[in-house]
């Protein structure tokens, strides 16, 4: 029948939650979790569009989906920043048309629907997994997650949670053209980049272990300093630091031991320095 609504959700439009505490350092804000488990219940329902902090004035901005302003309050009613008080708590309805967007505004897809949820592992191939294992080990930190001995694989991470890296070694049993195209990944730049909390001193452990490194601390335009440096069989790789880490230096410093220079030990009662 003409002029009959038809069945079916309601059209959502957007609502931009905003509390401005003025204070990052206030005993009484919510805990981390707290604020991950509601915003992880707003994206299950397909609810939430973005969230992070504010800077200017300091707060916490938070955009959902919701029929109307009522149905709105009703979904922050257990918003664990709305019961912080001497604060500053808006919902406001948010047109993008109007004042732009620099989120993704489509509806996520439903749970089970094939979505990305976590990236998992990546690999990086190498001539020979022992070498390598015990040199991603011993240098860069990273420890075994899983290993299967019948299969030859090997998984590493920085620690649970983090994506891991898998060292795949071409074996020639797995045939033409597989092994040789696998085989000549090797020794080629990975696209990889570790974040770190100083460039400059993870240079220098890397010179002293005898790691490539394949381009120094160089200051970036967007204000973090990087570097290029290379496993021992020409893997390359990145790290960065952020502007935002100020317990690191801001300049080289030189090592004070130099790859292959003698070490002294100067004894003192109770002690040993090293020099």
């Amino acid at each position: 029948m003409e002029g009959t609504s038809r069945p079916g959700p309601k059209p959502k439009r957007l609502y931009l939650r905003w509390v401005r505490h003025g204070d990052p350092d206030r005993d009484d804000l919510p805990t981390p979790r707290a604020v991950r488990t509601y915003g992880e219940s707003l994206e299950r329902v397909g609810r939430l569009v973005a969230h992070g902090a504010t800077t200017d004035p300091v707060g916490d901005l938070l955009v959902l989906r919701a029929v109307d302003l009522a149905e709105a309050w009703r979904v922050l009613r257990v918003d664990p920043w709305r019961r912080l008080a001497g604060t500053t708590y808006e919902v406001l309805e948010w047109n993008p048309t109007q004042v732009g967007t620099g989120v993704n505004l489509e509806p996520p897809p439903g749970r089970g629907a094939g979505r990305l949820t976590a990236l998992q592992r990546v690999s990086v191939v190498v001539r020979d997994q022992a070498s390598a294992l015990a040199w991603y080990r011993d240098v860069l930190g990273l420890s075994v997650r899983a290993r299967d001995p019948a299969t030859s694989y090997v998984e590493l991470s920085l620690g649970r949670g983090a994506a891991a890296l898998s060292l795949v070694e071409p074996r020639v049993d797995w045939g033409e053209p597989y092994y040789s195209e696998t085989l000549a990944r090797a020794g080629s730049a990975t696209g990889i980049a570790f974040q770190t909390d100083s460039v400059f001193a993870l240079e220098q452990r890397l010179r002293r272990a005898g790691a490539r490194v394949t381009q120094p601390p160089e200051q970036q335009p967007w204000g973090g300093v990087t570097v290029r440096f290379a496993d021992p069989e020409g893997n390359e790789f990145l790290a960065f630091q952020t502007d935002s880490d100020e317990r690191a230096p801001t300049a080289p410093v030189r090592p004070l031991v130099e790859p292959g220079a003698p070490v002294v030990w100067a004894r003192r009662p109770g002690r040993s320095k090293r020099l």
